[in-house]
């Protein structure tokens, strides 16, 4: 496995070095999330298939979870780590904008977001898609991307037969389904300006635009948190969770991939680096939990001793009874 992904990054072949030793090519990154998927595949594993439409509706249950979590004493001390280097690169913002600026410049990427529509309806852009080295790093946040990966898996698990794959598909389109809800509810909650159409240094924050607004003028209140960064952590954290057999490199292309996606958005001017770490912590609380949609055995067992409530007839009429099983 690690020779064939050495193989792999050897055989690419870089028009700059000086860009190429700092940040992961597009090309690079695609190749090798086909190894990881033909590798993970092989997975034999025995679990119980899940339903398509489980990405809808575990989403109630693993909300509810996460809030648990997130505002529970264990959390403290992430929040101090989010709450703290958001606070430590918010006064850093302006200093790192113009610094990622500069490195864009100097390493032939250029300060714009190059991305394409190729599908459009109704004057909006439903699909971009990446036209450089520029805006390849940007799309790797981007969730037509990750539904793609999320389909690959899907595919892969149905066409191998493999429930382990196809369960891997469902829990990642499902994480991103969850956690893009409160991503958007965030975003608007914050609105905070993109550096690219800052009014103010650092941006200005606006809280709770009105829908038009928002949906008219979305770069200058989408800023906190970052959704790119949110789901790219999201899908590392669920690749880890499914395959800890293969942690050694899901660590390491995930920290490459996700640093690059955040230097190329400071870049091109989308986020402020202050706007990342709450979205990674998003990113890791929404792929931890989104994975326990699978029921382990004793969980299963819980749920069928539960109380359930079912109608009977009784004498003409319908009446509610209590059951459980014991």
């Amino acid at each position: 496995m690690i020779h064939s992904l050495q193989e792999i990054m050897d055989d690419c072949e870089f028009e700059d070095n000086m860009i190429y030793k700092r940040l992961v090519d597009f090309r690079m990154t695609k190749k090798i999330f086909i190894l990881l998927m033909l590798c993970v595949s092989l997975n034999t594993i025995a679990e119980e298939r899940l339903k398509f439409k489980q990405i809808f509706t575990e989403i109630p249950g693993t909300s509810k979870k996460v809030l648990k979590k997130s505002f529970s004493r264990e959390a403290i001390p992430y929040w101090g780590i989010i709450l703290g280097s958001s606070a430590l690169l918010y006064y850093y913002d302006e200093q790192i904008y113009s610094d990622a600026q500069k490195r864009g410049r100097d390493w032939r990427i250029g300060n714009h977001d190059n991305t394409k529509p190729v599908i459009t309806f109704s004057n909006h852009d439903i699909l971009r898609l990446p036209t450089d080295t520029g805006s390849s790093l940007y799309f790797l946040g981007d969730g037509w991307l990750h539904a793609g990966i999320g389909a690959g898996f899907l595919a892969t698990g149905e066409i191998a037969k493999n429930d382990y794959t196809y369960n891997t598909g469902i829990i990642l389109f499902h994480g991103m389904m969850t956690s893009t809800i409160f991503n958007q509810a965030l975003k608007r909650s914050f609105g905070r300006e993109s550096p690219q159409v800052k009014t103010h240094e650092r941006g200005s924050w606006r809280p709770f635009p009105s829908f038009n607004e928002y949906n008219t003028r979305t770069a200058s209140y989408d800023a906190m948190p970052s959704g790119h960064v949110m789901t790219a952590t999201m899908t590392f954290t669920i690749l880890a969770e499914r395959y800890p057999e293969y942690n050694h490199i899901i660590y390491p292309v995930g920290g490459i991939w996700i640093t690059a996606l955040g230097f190329e958005m400071a870049n091109n001017g989308v986020h402020w680096v202050s706007d990342y770490p709450l979205g990674i912590g998003m990113g890791y609380i929404f792929g931890k939990y989104a994975t326990k949609i699978v029921k382990t055995e004793e969980e299963k067992k819980e749920s069928e001793t539960a109380w359930n409530i079912v109608p009977v007839p009784l004498q003409g009429n319908i009446s509610f009874m209590a059951m459980r099983k014991f």
